[in-house]
């Protein structure tokens, strides 16, 4: 017969440990799963603020390229067609040449361009008798 009085060492022990175990596991894993839950917030948080400004910053690298890219390409000379030739005569210059032939829609310098390398031109230089071939567009 126990005693109300006495308690077993080996006995309620155990079971007070193994409901305490629980308890405290149970608790701290719930613990866990609140820090958890706290620090993917504070985490999805920073990435989302991290996400949107490398997001804006790509954007406006794309758009910045695309915008070099068509400034660069709009008046090229490689789209050629065919030629025509012309002797220079006294008094012409790349300029007047390129004035008289040169599509309405198209910048004179554009022009020059393509007849300078057309013709394999280093500079504005021509003199009267020269034969220049000059770009279709």
């Amino acid at each position: 017969m126990r005693y109300s009085t006495y308690r077993s060492i080996y006995e309620n022990n155990t079971e007070m440990n193994s409901t305490d175990q629980r308890r405290s596991v149970w608790g701290n894993s719930l613990k866990l799963q609140v820090l958890g839950d706290r620090l993917v917030n504070v985490l999805t948080g920073l990435l989302r603020q991290d996400l949107l400004m490398k997001f804006a910053l790509v954007f406006m690298l794309v758009i910045s390229c695309f915008t070099i890219v068509g400034n660069v390409f709009a008046g090229t000379v490689s789209s050629m067609k065919q030629e025509q030739r012309i002797v220079v005569e006294r008094g012409d210059t790349l300029w007047s040449i390129a004035q008289q032939n040169k599509p309405a829609d198209m910048k004179t310098v554009v022009y020059i361009e393509g007849i300078k390398q057309s013709n394999g031109l280093d500079d504005s230089g021509i003199r009267a008798g020269d034969v220049l071939t000059l770009p279709t567009y």
